[in-house]
């Protein structure tokens, strides 16, 4: 859910709900490399970008259930968003993340995940309160992690990765310099370890500010 026009220098600051595609895992026979049991989840997530020139953003993201992004974006085509011009927009962008997290329940998953993404999004403002865009992305994620507490699986260890993620969305956004609402419909292809390819398709809405 990126723009696709940098800020202009400046904050940005947006909560928004979205979709995220989940892969839960799966012990069945007591084996840590089954399938992952894949569907889509809502999630909240909290949007933060400071513009450091009129045509760069430095962001980081913030999801609930899912790994943190910081990166940058880069507007190559247009006027950033302070300048409240019509007419085409494009911008690119490059993130990346690192978290360890430890999960409690019948016995304890220490999780280490890495997560690289790339975007390319075009947009544009017939008026200075409206703007379609619609941009691609490519995306790898990949886990792993060590299981406490626990007899009988087969390894104490468990890894998955998804390379090559493909994404493409489509949205509007409504409003004009100081405030924003906007709507989103994405569909992503993934493919992780051991597990069967899935397009997954997803809403998502969002509220920002910025001065």
């Amino acid at each position: 859910m990126m723009s696709p026009q940098a800020i202009g220098k400046g904050a940005l600051v947006e909560y928004r709900e979205m979709g995220y595609s989940s892969g839960v895992l799966d012990f069945t026979d007591n084996t840590t490399s089954n399938p992952l049991i894949m569907s889509t989840s809502n999630d909240k997530e909290f949007y933060l970008a400071v513009g450091v020139s009129s045509i760069a953003d430095l962001f980081v993201k913030v999801p609930e259930e899912s790994s943190s992004l910081i990166g940058i974006k880069v507007q190559v085509l247009g006027e950033p968003l302070k300048a409240g011009s019509t007419g085409h927009n494009l911008a690119f962008s490059m993130g990346m993340g690192n978290e360890q997290d430890k999960f409690e329940q019948t016995f304890t998953i220490d999780l280490k995940s890495n997560v690289t993404d790339f975007a390319l999004i075009h947009g544009f403002k017939p008026s200075p309160f409206l703007t379609i865009y619609d941009g691609i992305s490519l995306s790898h994620y990949e886990f792993e992690g060590t299981i406490n507490g626990t007899t009988g699986l087969d390894s104490n260890d468990i890894s998955y990765s998804a390379e090559n993620i493909l994404g493409a969305h489509v949205g509007v956004i409504l409003g004009g310099t100081g405030l924003q609402l906007k709507l989103e419909l994405a569909a992503q292809k993934i493919k992780w370890t051991n597990t069967d390819e899935k397009t997954l398709t997803s809403f998502g809405m969002g509220l920002n500010a910025n001065w």
